[in-house]
């Protein structure tokens, strides 16, 4: 005789399915927003609350349930909807585009179980009343309960008010799982001999009774108007939606709280949550990829936590590191994979893309049958140098993307828009990145710890990438073979031909950017050295300038004293030279330091500090030598205790100074030192502090054993260079100053020359241009001049003899005269040497800017000797020199009050000299005389002239000088000098 039976289910099945299938907390997060996305919701958040039971919220917008669909779908599992392809009436769509659906197997309404044991739910649709239901999920973790005993509780009501009001009698009727209700007194029986044997069974194995644990719940306690004030619905700003209030919440949810995730295990709780939900959406999808169906758009995620009505968001879609941030990366790679496998896109290599379209075709055999075949996707993934002296990067931006690394790193994989777990975790090494990587790091560039990226599917065209129940990866069948394999390839493939030291594009380029970065971080240096001196000078000058003043009225009180009258007592005049002495110490001690290339604003305050240093310096030595003259006639009667107390006062400065001195480098060395230890402490802390969670993911699993000595032995290196670049030059340094190297002198001639030599770069690069420029439009001139002088000669002799004619042929005479002064810089054609005397320079001269000089009062003189000195040279090489000259001295002559504006033309000692009688020239500005585009002009200066009349003058073998003092000095102003090779002096 044949029978029949069927499943009976017991109430464990639902904890089986809920609770204990999903991986985690941060998953179950995840599928339950995932459900808000099917609901069509334009906003999900995850709310955790505090209090003394701490609640978490999880609120969405979509378009609810009401009572009868929470029977008939929320509580069936494994629900039709899912698998029948059951499309979602576009009155439902929230005024949304269709959306595929996320959930596949029905059950992501169980995750709720692993956020927390107690579970109300509230549910609303538009025009419906609510629905709310009261769930304890312990209830199910009873192996004797049949499912079909336990009843769970709903109401519907219109008024929020009524929520708070019913919960009491909701839990009431919860309870009767327990005790049973005296409407079904088999079912009563039934409960009550469950939860005798649970019982038993938990105190046979010594465990806290969970019937208890479920009686002691004051539901009036627990779910509070609070925790329901962000929910869209309840303040009344949307019409639908679900909310899921949480009690008696995980660790993982209450180690997001402030103050309560401070140990190793509520870190690895608050960085596990934050990996998983903070790229919930794609965040490198493009406009194109948008259009195609890859990104999950007009859906909005957040978690928040509270303390009392202070909220802090930890977790948002407003992204930190997007697709731009990606884009920036030194090291991109970016395509499409078709139908066979094969890539096609474009790689970028330290900061350079590669010309043209980049292909990589498949190893793998691709099937073609509809239920193993890998439909196409997209890839996007970027990473940057791990060494910051050899990235593209500028320093900073390294920096903080090496901060980014830690929190946004990994490969994730999209679905539609919306992240697969757990891929892109890091713990996960789904394409075996690092264990490839741990074989040979050189060959295998990427690493799944520095990488950003993702795979994007589509799940109409990847239907057999479908993720397991448990959410913790994708099914192995034969689709997620192919679909590893033709990524792995990919990775491996652009590895070895772009990136590889040995093999790669990289290996090619690397050398020459960490040139660049060695020179950037020199230059760095400089800008920092260059910076400190500068400031240094300003506070000097600011600081000893009304010093320096004080000092100069004092000196000048007692130089006015020395002219009338010096006395004739030995102890006045040694007073008196004890006065000057400490005088010129306290001058001595208001050093400014070497002055910056450009003054700018300081110019005329260092100008007034020159001179008054220099008149301090006159007086001193006026003064002192007075006052030893006066010594000597006086014929002190103990000259060598006079001598004996100048030595001591000297004795007393140069020790007081060294002992200031010594002062303040011990106290930079005691700072120093306190620095270095406390570095020392830090660099030793680093390796246990970046390494020993790793060691943690080694014992709960999460990570093999290869993967973390390889990452020990990396992150050994890493640490050791980083090590070796603070320390190394540090002790470079102490031991040239242990050797007595000036480094000072060192940093500050390399900080000069450096500065020269890149100004007289730029300067002969314009120059060049400048030349070049001349080249190009001579011609043009030239030929243009031909034209109109042709033109002016073919004129009928009646217009010739106007006046009109007359002003245009000398307007054009003067406009070429003035052009051939720029003949110099012509860098080819003919140029024919002739005689030039002296009267033909004076003629040329008046009559380039004869009008010039007399309008401005300026007396142009010539002695007899130099209109009689000739020259036998080109003359666009030498009549530039004298017009540049010439207009020079014009030009200061005019800058001082004297009425006397003279230029003298003069021979002396078988030289050329041309003098005036203007301000003449500051010492300081000597050694830049002859500079190119160095000018103290305040306007029309330009700075090429005198340095085009040393160019000129050394191509023909001639020397130009400046006359600072003695009998080559003609008049009191500027005085150049010219030595010309081969001239005749009659």
């Amino acid at each position: 005789m044949i029978e029949t039976a069927a499943f009976k289910t017991r109430a464990r099945t639902i904890d089986h399915l809920g609770r204990e299938q999903i991986a985690d907390c941060p998953t179950a997060v995840s599928e339950l927003w995932k459900n808000a996305y099917d609901a069509y919701a334009r906003e999900v958040a995850l709310h955790i609350f505090d209090g003394e039971v701490p609640i978490a919220a999880i609120v969405d917008d979509g378009h609810g349930m009401s009572q009868e669909e929470f029977i008939e779908k929320w509580l069936v599992v494994g629900t039709e909807s899912k698998v029948s392809n059951t499309v979602t009436p576009e009155s439902d769509r929230n005024g949304l585009p269709f959306r595929p659906k996320q959930g596949q197997k029905g059950i992501g309404r169980l995750s709720s179980a692993n956020l927390g044991s107690l579970l109300l739910l509230i549910s609303k649709r538009i025009d419906q009343p609510f629905v709310a239901a009261l769930i304890d999920w312990r209830l199910f973790e009873n192996p004797f309960l049949y499912l079909q005993d336990i009843e769970i509780p709903i109401i519907e009501f219109f008024d929020k008010d009524e929520l708070l009001e019913q919960l009491p009698v909701m839990f009431d009727r919860l309870m009767g799982n327990l005790w049973g209700d005296s409407r079904d007194l088999a079912r009563d029986q039934r409960i009550k001999a469950a939860w005798v044997s649970f019982d038993q069974l938990e105190k046979s194995e010594d465990k806290p009774l969970t019937r208890e644990a479920i009686e002691q719940v004051l539901i009036a306690a627990v779910f509070e108007t609070r925790h329901l004030q962000q929910w869209p619905v309840w303040n009344s700003t949307k019409t639908h939606g679900t909310a899921l209030l949480i009690g008696n919440i995980s660790f993982d949810l209450e180690a997001q709280l402030d103050g309560r995730g401070i140990d190793s295990a509520g870190m690895q709780a608050k960085n596990r949550l934050h990996q998983t939900l903070s790229n919930f959406t794609d965040p490198f999808v493009d406009h194109e990829e948008a259009k195609e169906g890859y990104a999950a758009e007009n859906f909005h995620y957040s978690v928040t936590t509270w303390d009392g009505a202070l909220c802090n968001q930890i977790i948002a879609d407003e992204r930190e590191f997007d697709l731009n941030k990606l884009e920036s990366l030194e090291h991109v790679l970016d395509g499409h994979v078709d139908e066979m496998g094969d890539f096609r896109g474009r790689v970028k290599v330290l900061g350079k893309w590669q010309d043209g379209e980049i292909i990589i075709i498949s190893n793998a055999k691709t099937p073609q049958r509809a239920n193993s075949k890998v439909g196409p996707f997209r890839i996007r993934l970027g990473t940057f140098e791990q060494i910051a002296a050899s990235s593209s990067h500028p320093p900073e931006i390294h920096t903080k993307y090496d901060e980014q690394m830690k929190k946004y790193a990994g490969l994730m994989i999209y679905r539609n828009g919306l992240r697969v777990l757990p891929f892109g975790r890091e713990d996960n090494d789904y394409f075996e990145i690092e264990h490839r990587r741990s074989r040979h790091a050189g060959r295998e560039f990427w690493s799944n710890r520095r990488l950003f990226g993702r795979v994007a599917l589509r799940r109409d065209e990847n239907p057999n990438l479908r993720d397991k129940a448990g959410r913790e990866g994708i099914i192995d069948n034969t689709a997620a073979k192919v679909f590893r394999d033709i990524v792995e390839n990919i990775l491996k493939t652009s590895s070895r031909r772009f990136f590889s030291l040995e093999t790669g594009v990289r290996g090619i380029l690397l050398p020459e950017v960490k040139e660049m970065r060695a020179k950037e971080k020199a230059d760095e240096a400089q800008k920092k050295i260059k910076s400190r001196k500068r400031k240094e000078f300003r506070k000097n000058l600011q600081d000893f300038s009304p010093k320096l003043r004080k000092s100069l009225i004092a000196l000048q009180q007692l130089a006015e004293h020395a002219r009338l009258e010096l006395p004739d007592d030995e102890t006045e005049i040694l007073a008196l030279r004890e006065q000057v002495s400490s005088l010129k110490n306290d001058v001595r001690e208001l050093s400014l330091g070497p002055p910056p290339n450009s003054l700018g604003a300081l110019e005329d305050a260092y100008k007034d500090y020159r001179r008054d240093s220099r008149e301090v310096a006159e007086l001193c030595v006026q003064l002192s030598d007075s006052l030893i003259k006066k010594l000597e006639i006086l014929k002190p009667k103990s000259p060598t205790e006079t001598a004996y107390s100048e030595l001591n006062r000297n004795a007393a400065f140069l020790h007081n100074r060294l002992r200031k001195w010594a002062q303040e480098a011990r106290d930079i060395l005691n700072s120093e030192i306190q620095r270095i230890n406390q570095l020392t402490d830090e660099r030793n802390k680093s390796y246990h502090l970046e390494m020993l969670p790793r060691l943690d993911d080694l014992e709960h699993q999460r990570i093999s054993m290869t993967q973390v000595l390889d990452e020990l032995d990396r992150e050994r290196d890493r640490q050791d260079r980083k090590n070796a670049e603070i320390f190394e030059p540090y002790i470079s340094v102490l031991k040239s100053l242990q050797e007595s190297i000036d480094i000072e002198s060192m940093i500050s001639f390399t900080l000069e020359e450096s500065t020269v030599l890149n100004k007289k770069l730029e300067e002969l690069n314009s120059l060049a241009q400048l030349g070049i420029t001349v080249e190009f439009i001579g011609h043009e001139i030239e030929g243009l001049d031909m034209t109109i002088s042709r033109g002016l000669r073919e004129m009928p002799d009646q217009i010739k003899a106007t006046q009109a004619y007359e002003a245009v042929k000398t307007a054009y005479e003067a406009l070429t005269d003035r052009l051939r002064f720029l003949s110099p810089l012509k860098l080819s054609g003919e140029k024919n040497k002739a005689w030039l005397t002296g009267n033909k320079l004076i003629e040329y001269i008046q009559c380039f800017m004869g009008d010039n000089l007399t309008h401005r009062n300026i007396i142009l003189d010539a002695t007899p000797a130099f209109k009689n000195f000739s020259i036998y040279e080109q003359p666009a090489r030498i009549y530039p020199v004298f017009i540049n000259l010439v207009n020079n001295a014009a030009y200061w002559v005019c800058q001082t009050a004297e009425d006397s504006k003279r230029i003298l033309l003069d021979i002396v000692d078988g030289k050329v000299v041309i003098a005036d009688d203007g301000p003449g020239i500051e010492e300081d500005d000597l050694k830049h005389l002859f500079t190119l585009f160095f000018t103290r002009k305040l306007r029309g200066g330009r700075g090429v002239g005198l340095y085009l009349c040393r160019a000129n003058l050394a191509a023909g073998g001639h020397t130009i000088d400046y006359i600072k003092d003695g009998d080559l000095k003609r008049l009191p102003g500027a005085n150049f000098i010219i030595d010309f090779k081969g001239a005749k002096y009659e």
